[in-house]
């Protein structure tokens, strides 16, 4: 048995042992921190694609007649309408000069400008359009041979004695299918007629040659007038005869039972759209006003026979509403329940100017509100045959 150590040494052996006891201590590892619990990620909501385009609506299976350009003038293809239409010669009162206009060759009211507090308005129609030549002989005078711009048949000539402002002029008949019904091409101002009636023709057969004979045109504005036109009514001559001392000597093909549509908008359209008819055309344009006319026993309108596509669905009423544009071109018809004994205006787009100014003087008014004028009075009464 060891012998017990002095105080002082005892001292030191303690201080030795609690040192070493520190060093052990310092040299555990620390204790570890547990690492957190996440939560489960949410399963994402899967976006939904956008939807496809709807596809385009099928291109209509058109079974009309072909329609081409009458002369070899094709400017309007290319968007030279300045090449394409014959210019008028308009006075300016307040420089007192006269400018050739291209616009005035065009088809609508163009011509006859007014200066009103709504800007500038041009109140005179013109129903057809005016091509110009592209070939003139040494003398100045026209050489474009003039052709039919479908297929179909001459139903009528005018040639010296008989005189007209449109000059030596003929009608073809272009029968477009039993909905669309016939309308009929008219060759204006022509030097001479290759055609006779009855003839059957092709589209590009020559009618005639380009002239200037008719009322107001000079050999500088030598132009082909074509109309593209619906027949208002198959018994001209009788109302002709209500409200004229002379005799009517064209028939049914006086220019006013013809009535024509933008011939250079409808050649351009059938350009991209071979097939096209002017029913067709004219089912995408807008009235300008509608018109009730009586319904005679239940009859239906001749006009409507002739022309199956105006004819909107329901059987015979009171009167019968026709909707027309500002050329006064029949757009639909359609039965109504309201009774009336003339014809009267149901219907105007307004406008802060005359009526009369877009209706071809056939509307008088302006606004809301509009009437018959005579000469719509009497227009309605040829449309509807009711006279």
């Amino acid at each position: 048995m060891r012998p017990p150590l002095p105080r002082p040494h005892r001292a030191l052996a303690l201080a030795a042992a609690l040192a070493l006891a520190a060093c052990h201590r310092s040299e555990e590892p620390p204790p570890s921190t547990p690492e957190p619990v996440l939560a489960p990620s949410p399963t994402p909501t899967p976006v939904p694609a956008p939807p496809s385009p709807p596809p385009p609506p099928p291109k209509p299976v058109r079974t009309g007649p072909t329609f081409s350009f009458p002369t070899d003038n094709k400017a309007l293809i290319s968007n030279d309408p300045a090449a394409f239409f014959m210019f008028v010669d308009r006075y300016n009162p307040k420089d007192r000069t006269t400018s050739q206009v291209w616009q005035g060759g065009s088809y609508g009211f163009v011509r006859n400008a007014r200066t009103t507090t709504h800007g500038e308005v041009f109140t005179k129609f013109h129903e057809g359009i005016d091509i110009a030549p592209v070939t003139r002989d040494p003398k100045g005078e026209p050489t474009d041979p003039v052709r039919a711009i479908a297929d179909g048949t001459v139903v009528y000539t005018l040639k010296p004695p008989l005189t007209s402002n449109y000059g030596n002029y003929l009608v073809v008949a272009h029968p477009c299918g039993p909905k669309a019904g016939t309308f009929y091409s008219l060759y204006a101002h022509l030097h001479h007629i290759d055609a006779t009636v009855g003839t059957t023709v092709r589209r590009g057969d020559q009618l005639g040659v380009m002239g200037h004979t008719g009322a107001g045109i000079d050999r500088r504005r030598s132009h082909l007038h074509l109309e593209i036109a619906l027949l208002l009514s198959e018994h001209f001559d009788d109302y002709y005869a209500k409200h004229n001392r002379s005799p009517n000597g064209h028939g049914n093909f006086h220019g006013s039972n013809l009535t024509g549509i933008d011939a250079a908008a409808f050649l351009s359209a059938a350009q991209r759209d071979p097939g096209l008819t002017p029913a067709d055309f004219l089912k995408n344009d807008q009235p300008l006003w509608r018109a009730l006319v009586p319904c005679r026993d239940g009859a239906e309108l001749d006009i409507a026979r002739r022309y199956p596509w105006l004819r909107k669905p329901g059987p015979p009423a009171a009167s019968w509403e026709i909707a027309l544009n500002g050329a006064g071109v029949p757009l639909s018809i359609a039965p109504s329940s309201q009774p009336v004994q003339f014809p009267a205006v149901s219907w105007v787009r307004p406008s802060p100017t005359s009526h009369s100014w877009a209706s071809r003087n056939l509307l008088s008014g302006s606004g809301n509100t509009a009437t018959l004028a005579t000469e719509g009075a009497r227009y309605l009464q040829l449309l509807s045959g009711d006279f």
